[in-house]
C-alpha cells in the first residue's frame, strides 16, 4: 500500500457514501423480490426446488459479504490512508478477506440458480448440455477464485499486514486472473440473459406475456454491465500499491454484479403482480393462445363427413 506523508487536499473525507446509499437501496429491493419469490413457492402449496435453495445460499453469501464490507467501512474504508493508523488498515483488510472468499460464491450460485430454473423448460438435448456446462463453469469459477485468494501470498496474513520475506504473486498475475474470471462471468451473464428468450418465444403464450418474461429474465444484463465496469477498474488497479480509498469503486461494482444476479433470478416471479397492474389499465389477462384446429364430424345415420374447424386452447 502507498502511504502519503502529506495530508490530502480536502481533509479527512470518505468516498463510500454515494455507493453505499445506492447499493443499500438495490439490496433492499432485491430482498423484497426474493421474499416474494419464496412466498409464491411455499403458498398455497410448498413447491421449493433446487433452484430456490441454491439462490437462498447465494443470498446468504451476499449478506455475509455486505456485512463484512460494512464493518470495513466502519473501520475506515473509504478514508485516505493518511488518516488511518496501521492497526486500522490491518483490521480493514482482515474484514475484507471474507468478502473475496464469499463474494464469488454469491455470483456463481446465483448463475447456477438461473441455470437450474432454465433446465425445467422442455428444451432440446443441445440446450440442456449447454446449460450443464455453464453451471459447471460457475462452480469452477468460485472454487478457482477461492484457491487464487488463498494462494496469493505466503504466509497468507501478508494479505492484510506487512510480513518480512513474504512471497506474493505479481500484480500482473493478479490482473490476468481478474481479466479471465471477469470475462467468463460477463459472457455467462449475457448468455443467461439472452438464452431464456429462445425458450419463452417457442411457448404458445401471448406476445405481451412472452415479451414481459423475456425482459424480466434479461435483467441479468445489469450484472454484465457491472462486470464490464469491473474490467475497466481492474485495468488500472494494483492491490498492493493503491490506497484503501481506491478499493471502494471496485468493491461496489462487485456487489452490484452479485446483487444484480440475485435480482435477475427472482425477477420472473414478478410476472403475476405486473399482470394484475397491467389489467387495471385494460390489458387483457394473460392466458393460453386460442387457435383453430381442423376436426372431422360425422352426421347421424350417414356416411358423409364434414370437415370443420373448432377452437381449441393450448
Amino acid at each position: 500500500m502507498v502511504t502519503n506523508p502529506q495530508p490530502p487536499v480536502g481533509g479527512d473525507t470518505s468516498n463510500v457514501v454515494p455507493g453505499l446509499v445506492g447499493l443499500s437501496f438495490f439490496l433492499a429491493i432485491t430482498l423484497i423480490v426474493y421474499g416474494f419469490r419464496i412466498y409464491t413457492r411455499v403458498h398455497p402449496t410448498f413447491q421449493l426446488t433446487a433452484a430456490d435453495y441454491i439462490l437462498s445460499a447465494a443470498l446468504l453469501c451476499e449478506l455475509a459479504v455486505f456485512i463484512s464490507q460494512m464493518i470495513a467501512i466502519h473501520l475506515g474504508l473509504g478514508r485516505y490512508d493518511y488518516y488511518l493508523s496501521p492497526t486500522a488498515s490491518i483490521n480493514i483488510l482482515k474484514s475484507l478477506f471474507p468478502v473475496g472468499l464469499l463474494g464469488f460464491w454469491a455470483s456463481s450460485l446465483a448463475r447456477v440458480s438461473i441455470g437450474s430454473m432454465l433446465l425445467r423448460f422442455e428444451i432440446s438435448t443441445v440446450w440442456r448440455v449447454m446449460l450443464w456446462v455453464l453451471i459447471l463453469i460457475q462452480l469452477a469459477l468460485a472454487i478457482g477464485a477461492d484457491i487464487f485468494q488463498l494462494l496469493q501470498c505466503r504466509p497468507i496474513r501478508a494479505l492484510w499486514e506487512p510480513v518480512p520475506d513474504a512471497v506474493c504473486w505479481t500484480p500482473r498475475t493478479s490482473q490476468s486472473f481478474s481479466y479471465i474470471h471477469s470475462g467468463i462471468g460477463i459472457t455467462s451473464d449475457i448468455v443467461f440473459a439472452i438464452m431464456p428468450a429462445f425458450f419463452i418465444w417457442s411457448l404458445p403464450r401471448p406476445v405481451l406475456e412472452r415479451t414481459l418474461v423475456s425482459i424480466l429474465m434479461a435483467l441479468g444484463m445489469i450484472a454484465a454491465v457491472a462486470g464490464i465496469m469491473k474490467l475497466h477498474t481492474i485495468r488500472v488497479w494494483n492491490p498492493r500499491e493503491v490506497t484503501l480509498r481506491d478499493w471502494v469503486p471496485l468493491l461496489w461494482w462487485y456487489r452490484v454484479e452479485e446483487i444484480g444476479l440475485i435480482a435477475a433470478a427472482c425477477a420472473p416471479f414478478l410476472k403475476p403482480p405486473i399482470e394484475r397492474v397491467l389489467g387495471r389499465f385494460g390489458v387483457t389477462k394473460f392466458g393460453f393462445i386460442t387457435i383453430s384446429l381442423p376436426t372431422i364430424r360425422s352426421f347421424q345415420g350417414g356416411s358423409a363427413k364434414d370437415s370443420s374447424k373448432e377452437e381449441s386452447s393450448v
